[in-house]
């Protein structure tokens, strides 16, 4: 008996001195981890991760980079079935418990105990915190962690608190975060929308997202759901006829995405690089909102208006043979064509395909999709054989002398619909445009088509492409020459130029002696241009120039060839120099984010352009009016700084006027006859290595820009007018439809005054061909019977050469 005593008093003490070594050992770790536990904001101000969304001016979605999707929902707005399925399944005694369930605790001990398995035993709280803090911990601490922050967070947060930070943030499988994500993502609903079968459906893949959503797997996607339906129906929460309407329901789970609306893939780099730079790593994961200065109807017509013109080049300069070839199977099988149509994506609008039978004047084709389509002869008698960009052979006379069974190639539909043969263009180029009073972005292509990974095509050469702008540059050599003592009647020789060294040449090979500045200017005058960068000399043009906004750091001032454009300009840089002749003379940087959102945040950032704003120049003014509650509240501004004097930017324009109306810009006034504002400039290299177009209104201004990536003869007869320009007009004629003109309109000290052709000089009253030219007041020049012509810039400075 002693000895059993004896016994029972060691075994109590054993079991004392073991409660209380448990019970230092929990209260030391208490007291080291408590103070690490995170506080009530860390997990009240939870960052929710989305991807990064870039948007049009008006709200068009152009891109989404990212793949976490998270959509904040409120504990009143998320139906009792979606908390009822959840705590029926995750923990029943939710409401009863203070965080920690001890009967959970009790299986989550027998588990460690029988094969070191902390499963089971978590309560939604503990979830959270294990979901949200404690990722990649080993078990033991993570689970004391769990217990100590959920009893924490349970007397700092209601429980509804708690099912909203549980419902917001826990993965459900895919790239969903939280149940408003995953209801978009499987269903495309709104949370009140779901019906019980699917709330169950996303409630069951909560143990395991990845391999129960009903996605990968719909017979495990049923049995989790099931499961979810008898917990709720054995814990009252839902009927058997509920019940038994909803184990019925058919799995109608689909990737569902939020779709673009927009194609602007060059804009979406743009924004997604620029968002980087600002942000590093949280550009994609933050949840920003870029909205960016693109207007989509503007950019669709642009992005239409290259790709047409692109493709009618390349057309026009014949057809350069099939893709690859595949011989037809001796059974008529295309199951080996389809195989490789499947690896072939489509380039712009054309898509692959297979030809399989051909005729003499039509050819049957094979698309992916195992459509079989015909093309007619009227979609393939323009492919005539491709020898160089300047030779090709005659027009096919028949369907086979272009194609031959087993082809891979290239099909589209054109403007009526019908099929033709396609061919994905060896030439490449960009268009931008402004609006020339901000510098706001308003579209922007960069190449035929931005996944043609095979042809460089995410090269943005609307930015990147820096390409001799050959007589696009002459506006801006003019204009200082506008505002250094010469005038639009100056007369300046058009002559062979004596160099040991350069011996350059007009496009036509010909010289017409003394011409009018302006005459020159329309008329695209190379030794005209030459003459005048030498006599105004590179110490007063290349300064002058860089106003416009051009970098003329890589400029050669010795080389006398940057007069006719020899020197590197890539489009947005040409179009922002064009900018300054639509708006009067104001310089305004190109900018494309309006203003950035961030999810958790709100408003980051909102642009602040530069903008040429008449009422700027009285804003003491309205400034006062403001003050005495007048006027209404005007935004503020920063005013556009001046770089070139008004009237000289005036002038300039009358000139680039004549060049629509009378020069290499006439295509534009034959698809544009009542549009009297606009001006423009064609821009042709040597051996048309090169082709550019820019042009304007007072409200908008387009640069486009023609070229081979690895520079190379666009053709002996190309020319801007015949590849820049149609594109030029495809863009600008829509998109100025309907709106009303808009031109710069005379400042003061000006004065129009009829002069004769052939001297500018001022013209008698009657005389025969005289026309208006405007002039300076201080410039304008006298009559031939004026002995005194000082300060009618009709004296020019003479070239050495």
């Amino acid at each position: 008996m002693n000895t059993t005593k004896k016994l029972g008093y060691f075994v109590l003490w054993c079991g004392l001195i073991g409660c209380m070594g448990i019970i230092m050992v929990s209260a030391s770790l208490y007291l080291y981890i408590s103070p690490k536990l995170p506080d009530r904001d860390t997990y009240t101000n939870l960052r929710l991760e989305n991807p990064l969304r870039i948007y049009s001016a008006d709200n068009k979605l152009i891109a989404e980079f990212g793949s976490r999707r998270s959509t904040p929902i409120k504990y009143e707005e998320i139906p009792p079935q979606v908390t009822s399925a959840l705590v029926s399944t995750e923990d029943k005694r939710f409401f009863n418990h203070h965080g920690v369930d001890p009967l959970g605790l009790v299986r989550s001990v027998a588990g460690i105990l029988s094969n070191n398995d902390w499963g089971g035993g978590s309560t939604i709280t503990m979830q959270v915190t294990k979901n949200f803090f404690f990722e990649g911990e080993s078990a033991y601490t993570r689970k004391f962690k769990e217990i100590l922050l959920a009893l924490k967070m349970e007397r700092e947060l209601t429980k509804e608190e708690i099912l909203e930070l549980y419902l917001n943030k826990t993965f459900f499988g895919v790239s969903a975060y939280g149940i408003a994500a995953a209801a978009q993502q499987y269903y495309d609903k709104e949370v009140s929308a779901l019906t019980l079968a699917e709330v169950a459906t996303l409630i069951g893949l909560l143990p395991r997202p990845n391999a129960y959503n009903p996605l990968a797997s719909k017979t495990d996607s049923l049995a989790v759901r099931e499961r979810v339906l008898v917990r709720m129906r054995d814990q009252n929460m839902i009927n058997s006829n509920e019940f038994d309407e909803a184990v019925k329901a058919p799995v109608t789970a689909f990737r569902h995405g939020r779709e673009t609306e927009l194609e602007a893939p060059y804009i979406a780099e743009m924004v997604r690089q620029d968002m980087i730079d600002r942000y590093g790593d949280l550009a994609l994961t933050d949840g920003f909102e870029v909205f960016t200065t693109i207007d989509s109807t503007m950019q669709v017509t642009a992005n239409q208006a290259l790709q047409k013109g692109l493709e009618s080049y390349d057309r026009k300069h014949g057809y350069r043979g099939r893709e690859n070839h595949l011989r037809p199977a001796e059974n008529g099988s295309i199951g080996h064509w389809l195989e490789v149509l499947q690896r072939t994506s489509a380039i712009a609008s054309q898509q692959p395909a297979f030809a399989q039978t051909v005729e003499e004047r039509s050819i049957t084709a094979i698309l992916k999709t195992g459509e079989q389509i015909t093309i007619p002869w009227d979609g393939i008698r323009w492919a005539k054989r491709f020898i160089t960009s300047s030779t090709w052979g005659s027009s096919p006379r028949s369907a086979d002398e272009v194609v031959e069974s087993g082809d891979l190639i290239r099909v589209m539909r054109d403007a009526q619909g019908q099929w033709i043969l396609g061919q994905v263009p060896a030439v490449n180029g960009g268009l931008v445009a402004l609006n020339p009073n901000s510098g706001g972005i308003l579209s922007l292509v960069g190449g035929y088509d931005f996944n043609d990974r095979a042809r460089n095509g995410q090269f943005n050469r609307a930015t990147q492409a820096e390409r001799q702008p050959g007589s696009n540059f002459k506006p801006f050599l003019y204009t200082a020459a506008l505002e250094n003592g010469y005038t639009s009647a100056s007369l300046i020789n058009d002559a062979p130029l004596a160099r040991s060294d350069y011996r350059p040449n007009n496009f036509n090979g010909e010289f017409m002696g003394p011409l009018r500045l302006s005459y020159a200017l329309t008329n695209s005058k190379n030794l005209v241009s030459l003459r005048l960068y030498d006599a105004l000399g590179s110490d007063v043009v290349l300064p002058y120039v860089s106003r416009f906004g051009l970098n003329t750091n890589e400029f050669d001032p010795d080389d006398i060839t940057v007069a006719i454009g020899t020197h590197a300009l890539h489009p947005l840089e040409v179009a922002t120099g064009y900018a300054v002749f639509a708006n009067g003379g104001h310089k305004v940087e190109p900018y494309l984010i309006e203003h950035i959102d961030n999810f958790n945040d709100g408003e980051m950032f909102r642009a602040q352009p530069y903008t040429v704003c008449p009422t700027c120049k009285n804003m003491a003014v309205i400034d006062s009016l403001l003050d005495s509650n007048l006027v209404p509240e005007i935004p503020e501004v920063t005013p556009a700084p001046r770089v070139i004097d008004e009237r000289a930017a005036y002038i300039m324009n009358t000139i680039l006027r004549s060049v629509i109306t009378n020069g290499s810009g006439a295509p534009a006034n034959r698809a544009m006859p009542d549009r009297e504002d606009i001006h423009g400039k064609t821009g042709t290299t040597d051996d048309s290595y090169d082709l550019w177009f820019s042009g304007y209104n007072g409200n908008l201004v387009t640069t486009v820009y023609v070229g081979y990536d690895q520079p190379d003869t666009l053709g002996k007869s190309e020319q801007a007018s015949s590849v820049a320009l149609p594109i030029w007009i495809d863009f600008m004629k829509p998109v100025l439809e309907g709106t009303p003109l808009a031109s710069m309109s005379q400042p003061d000290g000006l004065e129009n005054v009829r002069i004769n052709r052939q001297t500018g000089l001022r013209a008698s009253p009657d005389e025969d061909g005289a026309f208006f030219e405007v002039f300076r007041k201080e410039n304008i020049p006298g009559s031939e019977d004026q002995s005194n012509q000082e300060g009618s810039g009709q004296d020019a400075p003479e070239s050495p050469f």
